[in-house]
């Protein structure tokens, strides 16, 4: 990267007619329908419906209310999916295509008063969060697509709002947001976003370089701060998708730019932080869904392409998903950059991320494949659960034990009263109460992982609880010779101890029987064996009803009593269906 603002300034000014987006200056619109997706993202842009949905006042001001975001952001986004859908279908046919449904949108996303969300309004005129910054991007592409068939006065306000809205408070103001600091996808997004603004639209060779300068800033923190050493991203693979999304676009675009004299993706880091969702993939776009992640998951296939390009790792091909989005820089990008299916089944081999604290083991079970994916990590994580300890079980097509994922995102899910939701305490996770006590928030509460042999890892879990007298609590997993996989506890106490409540977590059909407990898919049973004692079940129908949860979790507990050391053995035997 330049070593001065004067040489960065240097290489725009040389490159200014070059192309940010050569792919796209290299054909016609029409030559792209005869490519492997070219027609299905046609058709999926000529489905789109007419109507426009309406963000007024009243649905904005329902989070200030009564903390609800999604009366206003389910019409703000499919306003802007109807936005990509009509510009595609626009620009890809133009013969048979009236411009005037764009021209209409267009205008709806100009007269909205502001295109921060209210959940993240911030009590400065120069606020910029996640999806303004995306908007002021896609209005930036709507531009270089179909620019030429909109009215000019309406060209020149879309340029006057971006540069009003974005552009100018981020010249000014870029590193006093609190995204600044690169801890997570916020500054992945924001940045990329705004980069690729100032390189479609802004004029002035100084002032493109400036904003380059800082988004360069941004983007190297952002690829320091928000991915362990280790290549692990701490918020999930969701998280990861999204945060890499702006970052790489903006990284290939400067590189375009610059004819290669800036390469954002070269950054040392990036090959490892390719590696993470292969290592938390337990089946083809399924994972584990640590932090506020969602089990069923795929990668952009326009970041799966080129990073498999520029690192070689190639088992993100594996896992790219669909072509369609709301963003239009995303759609773009997957037609000019993905060339054809998913390249093979994706390869599932034992893991370990030690930074992160991640484990994964897969081995054969029942003629099945299964896969354990267990954590350690720390209570003060982005996108945080308290979770050390936690661990996700899939054999087959199903998922037996799991990682509830993330709760109902809402004013208070993102407040001091965030750990009182299930979805984020420990109460929703697969690990004990100690004396009663659930797991403590804060990075200072945190397990410690190793892998002591092949097929064996252990989580030492002592430093995630706040129990009185408690010396030690570590679990060790291991795969057995037969298959079955082992999970050994062990509780030690100062004085005469505390009682211990283990707790595994399932959306499955769940049915005890003393020191058995049987869960129910539609392939097989787990069964889960206890050395000792007596399982139950709770049924945690209230808090997944709050949370627009579709499914039901069930807790499965197993008490021990209060003693100086306890410890206890539990298999997991997966008997397939007849």
């Amino acid at each position: 990267m330049p070593a001065d603002l004067d040489t960065l300034r240097g290489y725009l000014e040389r490159s200014a007619e070059r192309p940010a987006l050569p792919e796209l200056a290299a054909q016609a619109p029409g030559s792209l329908l005869e490519s492997p997706h070219g027609r299905d993202i046609l058709e999926w842009a000529r489905s789109a419906g007419g109507e426009i949905p309406e963000t007024t006042q009243a649905l904005y001001d329902r989070f200030r209310e009564a903390g609800e975001r999604f009366p206003y952001e389910k019409p703000y986004f499919a306003k802007r999916e109807l936005l990509t859908r009509h510009v595609l279908a626009l620009w890809l046919s133009p013969e048979d295509r009236d411009p005037g449904q764009v021209c209409a949108l267009l205008e709806s996303v100009l007269a909205e008063p502001t295109w921060v969300l209210p959940a993240h309004e911030r009590p400065v005129p120069w606020n910029v969060d996640l999806f303004s910054a995306e908007t002021a991007c896609d209005l930036a592409h709507v531009l270089l697509l179909v620019e030429d068939r909109l009215p000019p006065p309406l060209a020149g306000r879309i340029r006057a709002e971006v540069r009003t809205r974005v552009m100018d408070p981020y010249l000014e103001h870029a590193r006093e947001y609190w995204w600044d600091s690169g801890r997570n996808n916020w500054t992945g997004v924001c940045a990329g976003a705004v980069g690729q603004t100032f390189l479609l639209l802004e004029p002035g060779a100084g002032r493109q370089a400036l904003a380059v300068s800082l988004v360069l800033g941004q983007m190297d923190r952002f690829l320091a701060r928000a991915f362990e050493e280790d290549g692990a991203c701490l918020e999930g693979i969701g998280y990861w998708n999204y945060g890499l999304l702006h970052c790489v676009t903006f990284g290939e675009m400067l590189h375009a730019k610059t004819n290669g004299a800036v390469d954002l993706l070269a950054h040392p880091k990036l090959k490892a932080i390719a590696t993470y969702p292969a290592t938390v993939a337990i089946d083809r776009h399924v994972f584990a869904s640590f932090a506020d992640s969602h089990e069923h998951s795929s990668i952009a296939p326009f970041i799966a392409a080129r990073l498999a390009r520029r690192t070689g790792v190639e088992s993100l091909l594996t896992q790219a998903g669909g072509m369609s989005d709301w963003r239009l820089t995303s759609v773009l990008r997957n037609l000019l950059w993905w060339q054809g299916p998913a390249a093979g089944e994706p390869v599932f081999e034992d893991a370990f991320l030690p930074s992160a604290g991640v484990v994964k083991l897969v081995w054969a079970a029942g003629g099945q494949r299964a896969v354990l994916a267990a954590k350690g990590g720390h209570n003060g994580e982005p996108h945080n659960n308290n979770d050390v300890g936690s661990f996700v079980l899939r054999i087959g097509e199903a998922t037996y034990l799991c990682d509830p994922g993330a709760g109902l995102y809402s004013r208070d899910y993102f407040s001091s009263k965030r750990y009182e939701n299930i979805f984020a305490n420990s109460y929703g996770h697969s690990v004990p109460r100690i004396g009663g006590a659930l797991q403590s928030t804060g990075a200072e509460f945190r397990g410690v992982v190793s892998v002591p042999s092949p097929k064996q890892a252990r989580i030492e879990l002592t430093g995630a609880y706040q129990a009185e007298g408690l010396r030690e609590a570590v679990r060790t997993f291991t795969v057995q010779e037969d298959g079955v996989l082992a999970m050994d506890t062990r509780y030690a106490f100062e004085g005469a101890g505390l009682d211990v409540e283990e707790a595994f977590i399932t959306w499955l059909d769940v049915e005890t029987d003393g020191a058995t407990a049987r869960l129910r898919s539609g392939s097989g049973v787990l069964e889960i064996r206890a050395a000792a004692g007596e399982f139950a079940a709770e049924r945690l129908e209230e808090a997944c009803k709050a949370n627009h949860k579709s499914g039901v979790l069930t807790r499965i507990t197993l008490l021990q009593a209060a003693a100086p050391e306890i410890q206890n053995r539990y298999t997991f035997v997966y008997l397939p269906a007849e």
